[in-house]
């Protein structure tokens, strides 16, 4: 595994725990979702940087595939929460 692709990984799976720990800790919720959220738009970076430099191996799209998943299920289960979490990021 390449460095973009391995970089892409560890952020992708950093950003699904801190996903899951924005649920499990409520108290929590903005900064563990933001930073979860950040973390996986830097996987998905890595992950172009990977497709860009053509590197070999599929780990590389973890990043990506878990953002827009993640994404989904958030929009689709609860829209109003990626709207607070956006707005928390910007300021």
């Amino acid at each position: 595994m390449k460095s973009f692709s391995f970089w892409s990984f560890v952020f992708a799976v950093f950003g699904v725990l801190f996903f899951g720990s924005s649920y499990m800790f409520p108290e929590f919720f903005e900064p563990f979702m933001a930073s979860g959220f950040g973390f996986l738009i830097v996987g998905s970076l890595f992950c172009f940087g990977a497709l860009f430099k053509s590197e070999k191996g599929k780990a590389k799209f973890l990043s990506v595939a878990a953002l827009f998943f993640l994404s989904s299920i958030i929009v689709w289960s609860e829209p109003f929460q990626i709207v607070r979490v956006l707005t928390w990021m910007k300021n």
